[in-house]
């Protein structure tokens, strides 16, 4: 259904395609005419799961859970598909007040789980006796593109560490079970962090009490990695300077769409024809006026792009632009037929990749229009500062200078948590002068906001321990002369800074690398950890004795390692070990599970909210 997901080793098609089977078996057993009803967030999720053309055929109807929205007299079945959230059942129960039709059959189906307190607060409002069945789909990951898979939980992070809500890490460690049970046992385990900690130790209990699963031989998976958001909260913060982190950041990537206005794209035009509103998840919750762009690697150009510096970017698209104007302007009259007929079977592909060059020529322009800007240059200065721990121990003239200048107060904050993240936790009289200035200039409500982040570990006093500048200098996270244009090291996503946990992932990749690590890393927050579910045998991770041919050829395979991001991770992360992966010496390639994925903005956003 989606080929992009097509890998070799583990096939992240079978992942969307066994929870599209899951929808459509529940939806095939309600007889009668249908509509589905889905809450905001759900119909990206849903696109990433199954495609319109699966509710066409079988002459189902979508629809948003909006208060104006009303359903047919005719519609014998209403499906309600929604995320457990106690606030979107105050929604359901006024959407079915107003769309109750006598001899009407309800549903309701809970992703990824049932939850006793929407069904308990649906008993509150008096409807739950209206619902046929209560149904779940257990979609607890969904498939991004052949490398990557997230949970779409933006707040997990903020759940666990602000609000003590453990939901978002069972429901992870429900996860990988669900991956091993798709793709087979993982024999290494190594991790960082007390919330990867506290996923891994219910995930093994989990197999465990599934016997099948523990007793199981090695999958497709060699390794997994597990790595707490809270061990490095420098690199969300920072600003991310590839082609796909910069679209992230300045437009926001949902659910691998991006939409802008229509106008910065003047061949874009919207068909009267289009797909009825009620049929189409990707307009449910659209606007005409916008351009929807799909990003992922089944779009050759953008999977070229996705991945680099933007100075590269530039370039790269400059000479995409001459190669195609070179083909396009031949002079046939001095061809053959057959070179002519060659060129015309050549031609949708060549205009194909016209129309993609244009599209990603003009958001590239915009993205230059936003980056050309003194602001931007100085922010980035300023980050560029605090990364190589200059001046860390006193209060920052360009962050005074933000404050009294009345500037964004999430960039602000933004700032302070970045210098306190370099200094490992500020002396208490420069966070005291810091919460004055703010509380002077913003007011006495953003008291609330520092609360949280001081719950969340991005503002916090010093300790003896300085754990990020030792681990800038071993683990080389700065690079003075970083190479933004085929660059040999994963700093180039950051053009100066390589992310940590990237960093921590390629020292792991050498022989003994995580064992070397445990002594670098104790300074970083929670336990270091490491499992083994088999008796091993190598560096790769087979299992000891009986190795069958099919198995013995693959000890020379590359290894597959799942990283999974506990509380979210970056593109320019993500970008890092695919850099990594494409490494020949390193015999690698990386699957990346995270929460969500998630930006300086997102990040701060879902810490910063009430």
């Amino acid at each position: 259904m989606f080929p992009y997901l097509r890998s070799q080793r583990v096939n992240l098609q079978l992942l969307q395609e066994t929870a599209a089977r899951e929808l459509m078996q529940h939806l095939d057993s309600i007889e009668g005419s249908k509509v589905i009803v889905l809450d905001e967030s759900m119909v990206g999720h849903l696109e990433l799961v199954t495609k319109p053309e699966m509710f066409t055929d079988r002459g189902i109807k979508l629809a948003a859970l909006k208060p104006e929205s009303r359903t047919p007299k005719d519609v014998q079945n209403i499906i309600y598909i929604v995320h457990t959230q106690v606030k979107l059942m105050d929604q359901l129960a006024k959407h079915l007040k107003d769309n109750n039709h006598q001899g009407r059959q309800y549903y309701i189906f809970f992703v990824p789980r049932r939850s006793c307190l929407c069904i308990k607060h649906l008993e509150n409002l008096d409807v739950i006796h209206a619902f046929t069945h209560i149904y779940e789909l257990t979609w607890n990951f969904f498939p991004l593109d052949s490398d990557v898979v997230s949970m779409e939980m933006p707040n997990a992070y903020r759940d666990v560490s602000i609000d003590g809500d453990t939901t978002a890490l069972f429901q992870a460690s429900i996860g990988l079970v669900q991956l091993q049970r798709l793709y087979g046992r993982i024999p290494k385990i190594y991790g960082k962090g007390v919330m990867a900690q506290y996923v891994w130790d219910h995930a093994k209990q989990l197999a465990i009490d599934e016997k099948s699963l523990y007793n199981g031989y090695k999958g497709a998976i060699d390794q997994l990695i597990l790595l707490d958001r809270g061990i490095d909260l420098l690199s969300p913060l920072a600003t991310q300077l590839t082609y796909e982190g910069l679209i992230d950041e300045f437009y926001g990537i949902h659910h691998n769409k991006l939409t802008l206005p229509a106008e910065h794209f003047p061949a874009y035009t919207i068909s009267s024809g289009s797909t009825a509103v009620s049929e189409d998840p990707e307009r449910l919750m659209g606007d005409k006026d916008r351009k929807t762009i799909f990003l992922h690697s089944g779009k050759p150009l953008y999977a070229e792009l996705r991945n680099k510096n933007f100075n590269e970017v530039r370039i790269l698209l400059a000479r995409k632009v001459k190669d195609i104007q070179a083909q396009m302007n031949v002079n046939r009259q001095q061809q053959s037929v057959q070179e002519i007929k060659s060129f015309v079977e050549r031609l949708p592909q060549l205009m194909e990749e016209k129309k993609e060059t244009s599209v990603h020529t003009a958001i590239a322009g915009l993205i230059d229009e936003r980056i050309n800007v003194y602001s931007f240059s100085d922010d980035l200065a300023a980050e560029q500062e605090f990364m190589i721990c200059a001046d860390i121990d006193r209060p920052s003239n360009y962050i005074d200078d933000q404050i009294a200048r009345r500037a964004d107060l999430r960039n602000v904050l933004r700032f302070i948590c970045l210098q306190c993240a370099a200094a490992s936790g500020f002396k208490e009289r420069v966070l005291n002068h810091y919460k004055r200035e703010l509380a002077q200039v913003y007011g006495l409500e953003v008291l609330l906001t520092i609360s949280h982040l001081e719950k969340a570990g991005l503002l916090r006093t010093q300790t003896e321990s300085r754990a990020y500048a030792v681990l800038r200098k071993t683990l080389h996270l700065t690079v003075d002369d970083s190479v933004e244009i085929n660059p040999k090291d994963i700093s180039y996503v950051h053009s100066f800074y390589a992310p940590l946990t990237a960093r921590l992932v390629e020292h792991s990749l050498r022989p003994l690398g995580w064992q070397t690590l445990k002594s670098q890393i104790n300074n970083l927050p929670g336990p270091a950890f490491e499992d083994f579910q088999l008796q091993l045998i190598g560096i790769g991770g087979r299992h000891a004795g009986g190795a069958t041919p099919s198995e013995t050829s693959l000890m020379h395979a590359r290894r597959v390692v799942l990283v999974f991001f506990v509380g979210g991770c970056t593109f320019a992360e993500i970008a890092a070990l695919r850099f990594l992966a494409a490494q020949e010496d390193n015999n690698v390639e990386f699957v990346i599970a995270t929460t969500k994925v998630i930006n300086k903005h997102s990040f701060l956003d879902s810490l910063m909210s009430s």
